[in-house]
């Protein structure tokens, strides 16, 4: 079951247990990626993270856009 249709399942029946239980190992699978003890600090780390890759993106890209203009 994909995460989104986990999170909309919980969304409309937030008693369902199988949502619960999809959600929860999502949550622990990024905690244990990103070596943080709770969610909301993995969840922060994992942000942090796919900012700093996005801009070194956006940094690289635009190098390589410089050097084909000179």
């Amino acid at each position: 079951m994909p995460l989104r249709f986990a999170r909309n399942g919980l969304l409309r029946d937030p008693l369902s247990s199988l949502s619960y239980r999809w959600l929860d190992g999502a949550a622990y699978t990024l905690c244990v990626l990103m070596g943080q003890r709770n969610a909301a600090d993995a969840v922060a780390q994992a942000e942090s993270v796919l900012a700093r890759a996005s801009t070194e993106h956006g940094r690289r890209r635009g190098g390589h856009a410089r050097a084909a203009i000179r």
